[in-house]
């Protein structure tokens, strides 16, 4: 599961790292700098990624 308690997201990583030919994740489907940056996103912010993330990894299925 992606989201944690309703006032912290916890990080998308499932610790498959390997990275495209366009620097995104194929394991979370982030892109390098978000997951550099994950613990200065606001909350917001990983909410939006972690949205687009899931729907990134549901088109795969």
């Amino acid at each position: 599961m992606y989201i944690g308690s309703n006032v912290n997201l916890i990080s998308p990583c499932i610790s498959k790292c390997v990275f495209d030919s366009n620097d995104i994740c194929k394991g979370c489907f982030r892109n390098a700098s978000e997951i550099t940056d994950w613990m200065n996103k606001s909350e917001e912010e990983k909410l939006n990624i972690t949205i687009r993330c899931k729907k990134m990894m549901a088109q795969q299925s």
